[in-house]
């Protein structure tokens, strides 16, 4: 009986000293996917103030027109590309979010009464591979649906 207790606590204690390690590392990963995100929209911002700022250089007199033109389009070709990695980046988080829920819906499905049969002599359900009752251990019918 005191085995059974100091097991118990070693377990329990095993348990609250390696949770937080789990946990810590599964944030990281989280906060990794959160700092792209956020690396990438910061991105984007600084590229819609630089095109602020050439906006009213420009209407101040400090740029030609060319240099405005050029530097303009450079900008936003840039801001195009960020938004589009943006774009991808959650499009990426989406699809794994909904590959991840589609797993998790199919693994928890209930079995349904076609996915079992019956023991001929005591009734008992039991899956459909089984060869052998497990109550009475007689032989159960071989009705395998992928023939």
């Amino acid at each position: 009986m005191i085995i059974v207790v100091e097991i118990l606590i070693f377990v329990s204690a095993m348990f609250f000293v390696g949770y937080p390690i789990f946990k810590r590392q599964e944030a990281r990963i989280k906060t990794q996917e959160n700092e792209a995100l956020g690396e990438l929209i910061h991105k984007k911002e600084a590229v819609y103030i630089s095109i602020k700022d050439l906006d009213f250089d420009y209407r101040t007199g400090k740029l030609s027109e060319d240099d405005y033109k050029e530097l303009k389009e450079r900008y936003e070709l840039e801001a195009l590309h960020i938004l589009k990695d943006i774009d991808d980046s959650e499009r990426e988080k989406t699809t794994a979010d909904k590959t991840i829920a589609r797993q998790v819906a199919s693994e928890s499905a209930e079995p349904t009464d076609k996915d079992f049969i019956f023991c001929p002599k005591c009734g008992t359900k039991a899956k459909m591979g089984d060869s052998f009752c497990f109550k009475c251990g007689a032989k159960l019918p071989n009705l395998n649906p992928a023939t």
